[in-house]
Parts: structure tokens; sequence; C-alpha cells
């Protein structure tokens, strides 16, 4: 309070040794107030003369300051209390002697009590004034023994009781938890208004509520700067109204300033939050920081960040209350560090700075849950797999495994590392394709961002088989002896051939003939005893795999004959022709295989022949046409089989 009573300095002191008196008219009464009063032991006198008449003494005695802390402390009775207070003293001895040695604060604190100023020997109340008159009094000093001195002051006023000037311009400027009031009051003159020395301030909580005093003492005046007040009690978002009132040395008050209205807005953000730390249990991070010192501290906000470095992305959608500074994380996903930060917001939304990071490793060894519905569609020897996503909300990607159904235990993994899509093109080792007819089993899990891998959901599918199996080898027909023909060939490479086809064209049938379709391992051996001699055949195998496929065949040639050419013609007899030329004629050969004959001409019987014709079976004689009736004529039996039997004798024409 000391501090605030630095206001009165340029009306409680005085700059030199002339005396400062104050003379105060209020109503019936004049009060004498010396404001720099002689030094002790001294006291003053007080003298009154009304206009043109002589000076009269009005104190018998000197008005002297009380001797001892006991004499004051009966002179303050109640004001005691708040006067020890303002002098920080503890019994009515440390006041009397702070008073003494502190004549600002004695001035000051004589100006707010009166009962301070009697303790103090500066205050002289002439109660038989008369309302209206004018008068002169006369102040004069005495010393420690009651003599007058020649200090003394003479006043001039008329009696009436004329209460301060209220306050103008009130003006009320909102701040954060405060609201500061500014306002204009008039300088000294000659009337009552010199004596103002105070303002109270008085607010009202609301448009309906009534003012109340909030300046416990009253704000002293200082003219040399303009009146000011702040009101470090005004809530943030409250209405409020304020007057102010002046005071004069006699305590008496103006009628209220002009109303002014203000709502305190506050701007200043909390102190960040301290003392953070975590957590990590399975599936979950635990934070817990100290609880926010401010009073108007409405609610936590926590944010989470990948990296220190951010971004950082909200986690509560509403503040958390104020009084619980606590939060669990049950969305941190993986085994990779997080980062989280606390911001404290207060009533007016305003926001702290951050806190500083604090780094998290979450804790998570559970799998997620497997998809579903997993399905593989063979077309063009390659698979298309589908799937229904994983349940689970952490799920990073899924692995995709190909294995042989009854074949190799290892899986074959489709992906280097967990896929984002819920479907798969599997085209085989180099995108080759798959093997044909084959049968795998596809099996499709989830893989969270800790690397955990759900359970398998599988499918069983089979590859049509659309590729022909390879040939046959070795593929050989044979005649045995003009009395059947022995048909082998060796397997087909292909592992899935269920049985080979083997058939026979030519001969003179018109369509293939089917002769065996054996299955079971090679070697395979077919003997075909339904030839006909002398007659060419073509026989193929095809290799047949367990889906139909049919390979290239296989084909061999062979031209089944008999073993002994047929018996030579008998008789055989050349005449000359009288006009067609040389005819030679034979007895027919009896050989059920008989095909035809071939006719020779020779210049002599041991010659070389040559062959002139040929003819069908049936047919015994043949006209050499021109003919050489000079050369001899052999005649030999072909079979069908394409033996050609031993000359006949030769025969030479005869003359005409």
């Amino acid at each position: 309070m000391i501090a605030s009573l630095a206001l009165l300095t340029g009306l409680l002191t005085a700059a030199d040794s002339t005396p400062v008196v104050r003379v105060v008219p209020a109503g019936d009464s004049v009060i004498v107030f010396v404001v720099t009063p002689p030094p002790q032991p001294g006291g003053f006198l007080v003298y009154r003369a009304a206009a043109g008449g002589t000076f009269v003494r009005l104190t018998p005695a000197p008005v002297t300051a009380a001797r001892s802390g006991a004499d004051m402390a009966g002179v303050l009775g109640p004001d005691l209390a708040p006067v020890a207070r303002a002098v920080r003293a503890v019994d009515p001895e440390g006041v009397y002697r702070r008073l003494l040695a502190d004549p600002f604060a004695a001035g000051v604190l004589s100006g707010l009590y009166r009962s301070v100023a009697r303790a103090l020997g500066r205050i002289y109340v002439d109660t038989t004034a008369t309302r209206g008159a004018r008068y002169e009094y006369r102040v004069v000093f005495t010393d420690g023994t009651g003599r007058e001195t020649a200090r003394a002051v003479t006043v001039a006023v008329r009696v009436a009781d004329i209460r301060p000037a209220a306050p103008r311009g009130l003006s009320a400027q909102p701040g954060d938890h405060e609201v500061t009031l500014t306002w204009t009051y008039p300088k000294e003159s000659a009337d009552s208004i010199a004596n103002t020395v105070a303002f109270l301030v008085y607010r009202a909580d609301g448009p309906a509520a009534p003012f109340r005093r909030i300046t416990p003492l009253p704000l002293l005046r200082n003219d040399a700067s303009p009146p000011r007040f702040s009101d470090p009690d005004a809530g943030d978002g409250g209405a409020y109204r304020y007057e102010v009132t002046a005071v004069d040395l006699v305590q008496r008050e103006s009628a209220p300033s002009a109303p002014a209205s203000a709502t305190p807005v506050d701007r200043v953000p909390p102190a960040a939050v301290t003392g953070l730390a975590v957590q990590t249990v399975e599936g979950a991070v635990t934070l817990v920081w100290r609880l926010a010192p401010e009073a108007d501290a409405a609610g936590y906000l926590v944010e989470r960040a990948p990296r220190l470095a951010g971004p950082f992305a909200r986690l509560t959608p509403q503040p958390i209350p104020a009084d619980r500074p606590s939060f669990v994380d049950s969305a941190a996903l993986g085994e990779t560090p997080v980062f989280y930060r606390v911001i404290v917001l207060d009533r007016s939304g305003n926001a702290s700075p951050p806190s500083t990071a604090v780094r998290a490793l979450p804790v998570h060894r559970t799998p997620p849950t497997p998809p579903s519905g997993v399905t593989a569609t063979a077309r063009n020897r390659r698979l298309f797999i589908r799937w229904s996503r994983s349940r689970a909300r952490d799920v990073a990607g899924y692995n995709v495994y190909r294995t042989e159904a009854g074949g190799e235990r290892v899986p074959n993994k489709l992906v280097s590392t967990p896929i984002r899509d819920t479907a798969l093109v599997d085209s085989g080792f180099g995108g080759h394709g798959l093997r044909p007819g084959g049968r795998y089993v596809v099996t499709v899990t989830a893989v969270d961002s800790s690397q955990n891998e759900s359970p398998r959901d599988s499918v069983v599918v089979t590859v049509p088989d659309d590729e022909p199996p390879g040939p046959p080898t070795g593929l050989t027909a044979r005649d045995v002896g003009g009395r059947y023909v022995d048909v082998a060939w060796s397997g087909s490479p292909a592992p899935d051939v269920a049985r080979y086809e083997l058939t026979r064209t030519g001969g003179g049938d018109s369509v293939a003939r089917v002769l065996a379709r054996p299955g079971g391992p090679p070697p395979y051996d077919v003997r075909d005893t339904g030839t006909v001699r002398g007659r060419a055949y073509v026989y193929r195998v095809v290799a047949v795999d367990s889906a139909g496929n049919r390979s290239v065949p296989a084909v061999d040639t062979l031209s089944f004959t008999r073993p002994t050419p047929p018996p030579p013609p008998r008789h055989a007899a050349a005449a000359r022709a009288r006009t067609a030329g040389v005819l030679v004629e034979w007895e027919p050969v009896a050989d059920p295989e008989l095909a035809g004959y071939r006719i020779y001409r020779a210049p002599l019987p041991t010659g070389t022949p040559a062959l002139v014709g040929t003819v069908l079976s049936g047919i015994t004689s043949f006209t050499d046409t021109p003919g050489d009736p000079r050369a001899y004529y052999t005649v030999r039996a072909v079979d069908r089989s394409g033996n050609e039997s031993a000359p006949s004798p030769p025969a030479r024409a005869a003359g005409p």
C-alpha cells in the first residue's frame, strides 16, 4: 500500500520549511489540517477572525502528537490494525515509531484516516463556525515548551458544504485477467476542489448487479500524471461496469463518474507442460505429465508424430480435462518409434507452446487377423488371386505363397515385401507360366507394421492342362518274314501320359485303323497281323495325357513283302505277227499274290535283256511293237511285293 500512496507526494510533502495548511469547510464545521507539522515535540495553535475582525484563539493549548505507542493506540482505536499493516508494524509501539520516522507515510495516512491525523497532532476541528460566514484562520506553530514560533500560516475560507467534483471521462480498457481504468480530474483551484486527495473505485459484476467498492484504501491523487487504476480481480469473459468517486481531506465523497464497461479477454497462453513421461505395454502407450499450474487451465491436447521434427497429428478431438493429466494411446501401431507432445488450453482457448516431445517405442507382438475369402482362378497358365482385407487396423500389407499340392513343403513366396493390394497375378517363375495340370495351394497372410504375420488362409487350385505331351520316341515298324509287322516304340518324355494310340494307314484302307491303345510303363511292342504283302503302310503313335491332350505323332513307314519270288512263267513263245509286231505268249503262273508279268527282249539268248513291257495278272500275251523277229524274248512273273521270278526260257519269233 505504501507504494500506492506515493501518488500523493506532491500534495502531502513540502519542498521547503514553509508550513502547508489546508482549511476545509464541512457544513457547520471547519477542519484545519496541518500537512507539514512542526518538529517534535512542538505543536500548533489555531486563531480565527471574522471578516475585518480580530483573531481569537480557539485552541486553549497547542495541538500535539501522542507521546507513546499506547497513547497513539488509544487515539487510533479500530483504525490501529489497518494502519499497522500499512507501516508493517506488529504492535502499537512499532506503529508509533514508524509514523514518527517516516513523514511521508505519516502524511499519507493522516489524509486517509482522521484518527491518524489526531494521533500525529495534525488536525483541529472548529465546530463553532457559522454556515455561510467568512473567516480567516491563523495557524501558529509552537515549540516543545508551548511557546509560539515565527512559523505561521493564514488561510481565508467561507463556511459551506462543497463536496468534491465527480471524476470525468472514465474509460475501461480490457486486458488479460484485468481491466485498466483511466479518468480525468480538474487541476487544483481556489475552491474546495483543491482539497480532493483521493479516489474510490466501484465495480458491478454484471448488467443488473449493484456497484461495490473494490479499493480498500483510496487511490491518492497526483496531478503529475493522469489517474489510473488496474483491477486485477476481473475474470476473463465477465462483463463489468465501473464508477469512480473523488474523496477530499475530510473523507467527503463526490457523486460517481459516468459508468464505463469492459469485458476482459485472456490473450496470454498457459505455460508449456512439464514432466511428460511415457510407459509402453502391449498395444498401448500411456502418457502422464504434471498438472498445469494455471487456475484457468481448461484441458490438454495430445499429439503424435513419426519423427521428432513432425508432422504432429492430433490424437484428442476433445481436450482432456485439466485435472486428468494422462492419456492412453491404443492406436500406436508397430514397433516403430513415435514421438508425443502435450499442449495446454485455457478457458479462453489460448494454447500453450508444445511440451518437449518424448520418444516411445510401442510394443506389439499380437498378429493381425488373417485375410478371408481367398480365391485363385487359373487362366492361360496363370493364377489370378484375390482376397478380402484383414479386419485388423494396423495391417501393413499381405504375403502371398504358392506350393505344389502334395509337393514341396517350403512355400514359394510370391512377393518380396508385403503388398497393400488385395489381388495378385502369379505368372510362374520368370513369367513363363505355371505347369499345365499342376495342382497348387495358394496361401495369403496379413502382416502388420510390427512384422507380425497372421494365420494363413489358403485355397487349392488346378491349372488346366492345355499342353500336349512330347511325341513318343524310337518308333520302328519291322517286317517279320512277310508274316506280320512288329511295331515298337519308347515312351514320351511327358510325365502325365495316360496312354498311347497306335494307328495304321495304307494297304488299301480308306481310313486310319487303330491298332492299340496301350498304357502303363514302356517299352511298347504291338504285332500287326492284318497287313497284306506287297502293300505299303504308315504307322503313327500319339501320346495322350491325363487331360486328353494329344502329342505330335511319331511316324514310320513300311512295305510289307513276301520273302520269296513267284515261280517263272512256262512255255513262253514268240511268234511274228504280220502287222502288229512280235506277239509273245506264255502260260499263266498259279500264284495268289501274282501282280503281273514283265517282258524282256535281248539280241542273243545270253544277251542282256531289256524290258519292253508289263501286263497285269490274268493277261498272258504281249505284242512288242514294232518288235524284232530276230530277237529273243523272256517273261518274268511279278508278285505284289515286287518280287520278280526267274525268266522263262528265251523264245525267238518264228518266220512269217
